[in-house]
């Protein structure tokens, strides 16, 4: 317990030093109701925002450094870890269509009081959950009428039980079936017939996660909007200091760091939502919300001397989630921005290509670019450009997710990504 303990430690320090950095940006944008600004006082405001991205760097790599559950770990170590520990307050539902196994399980688990429920059934399943709101939950795969996959994307369409992990315990381990399991949302397997200390390892190991998790999202959550607030404050004033006095270079700059570190904190509230809420897809004009995302970062190309060329035509209605096309535009046009040479132009495209459109944008970079690397989560072709380094991971999740093809080529000192999307007939 020390150890998650120390971590939201770490979290709440790391948030104090980003609304300090944050404080300091006004402080600095009081500069613009006295005429004199001098440019080493921009230097000072640029450098408080790139400290408050680094921070938010390290505070998601508490995420990435979380354990990931091993299946072939050393389980005579695991099980040391797990004496009985009383009062937990966790709860566990187990759910198999076999009585005797139900009796097996809480016979194992007990001693380590935890407070368990079981079911007989998938349908009896989804109904508990309705009332007891488990920490963890066991689930046999092979069940009549309901089996475990489909329980479980039951469990995912609700946000209300979306963010339980679940593990499957089932008889079928075959590769197929292991990957299946993962692919449907399962944190973890236990194949039958198993060792009560494999179970006890598991179940402890999937428990601690959860509750650092859950520790860290809440808190990330109700933090959010308090460090989201002081930009949109620096926004609102530059945008009225422009229309009642003048616009300069100065608020031009600032509106463009404010919309940087705006999407920079919505990737990251994004990415914590991301796999544990369902998102609707309907139709919807995909040219339209191109030509929004584009307009909202023309002050950030204006600020580094970039334009943007569009090749388009007047309408692309697609059937996906609008949501997740934003936080796909958004990051693909801010990593253009950041790895395009300065005074370049920014191109994007929707090409007819048989019954498919081609979405690509390109831009000329000054510095050689691993394709084969890009997508890996937290990689930055640039050490000295601030932000997460998760942006076009979050984009091959979501293209992976909902089938759309997704490629990045290298040739020439030009970098382009590509999309094939499908057009709504």
């Amino acid at each position: 317990m020390q150890k998650e303990s120390g971590s939201i430690l770490v979290t709440s320090s790391m948030l104090h030093t980003i609304r300090n950095n944050l404080n300091a940006i006004i402080g600095y944008a009081q500069i613009l109701q006295d005429g004199d600004a001098e440019l080493d006082e921009q230097q000072k405001m640029q450098t408080s925002i790139e400290k408050a991205a680094l921070n938010i760097n390290s505070l998601l790599s508490l995420k990435k450094e979380t354990p990931k559950s091993n299946p072939h770990a050393n389980l005579e170590n695991e099980a040391t870890d797990t004496s009985p520990i009383h009062n937990t307050n966790q709860k566990i539902l187990i759910v198999d269509d076999k009585p005797e196994n139900l009796s097996l399980f809480s016979d194992i688990l007990r001693p380590y009081h935890y407070e368990l429920s079981v079911a007989t059934s998938g349908a009896i399943a989804l109904e508990l959950l309705k009332s007891f709101h488990p920490d963890l939950i066991l689930l046999d795969v092979i069940m009549p009428e309901m089996n475990g996959y489909e329980v479980l994307r039951e469990i995912k369409k609700d946000k209300l039980t979306s963010d339980i992990p679940v593990i499957f315990l089932t008889a079928k381990d075959t590769t197929e079936d292991i990957v299946k399991g993962f692919e449907e949302g399962a944190v973890d397997y236990i194949a039958k017939p198993f060792h009560p200390k494999e179970l006890i390892a598991r179940v402890h190991t999937h428990l601690q996660k959860a509750k650092l998790f859950a520790k860290l999202k809440k808190l990330m959550e109700h933090s959010f909007h308090e460090l989201y607030t002081p930009l949109s404050v620096i926004s609102s004033a530059m945008e009225i200091q422009e229309l009642e006095h003048q616009q300069t270079n100065y608020t031009q700059m600032t509106l463009a760091a404010c919309k940087t570190l705006q999407s920079i904190y919505d990737d990251l509230y994004f990415s914590l939502n991301y796999s544990s809420t369902p998102r609707e897809k309907k139709a919807f004009d995909f040219v339209a919300l191109l030509k929004q995302r584009i307009h909202y970062f023309s002050l950030v190309a204006k600020s580094r001397s970039l334009e943007f060329k569009t090749e388009m035509p007047n309408q692309l209605s697609l059937v996906q989630s609008p949501e997740n096309m934003e936080r796909v535009i958004d990051n693909l046009i801010s990593n253009a921005l950041k790895y395009t040479k300065e005074s370049s132009i920014i191109t994007l495209s929707l090409t007819k290509n048989g019954d498919r459109w081609l979405f690509d944008i390109c831009n000329p970079i000054t510095k050689e670019i691993d394709v084969e690397k890009i997508f890996q989560k937290y990689y930055r072709a640039k050490e000295e450009v601030f932000g997460l380094g998760l942006g076009l991971e979050l984009v091959q999740s979501i293209c992976n997710e909902n089938s759309i093809p997704l490629r990045a080529t290298a040739n020439d000192g030009l970098f382009c990504i590509q999309m094939e999307l499908v057009e709504k007939k």
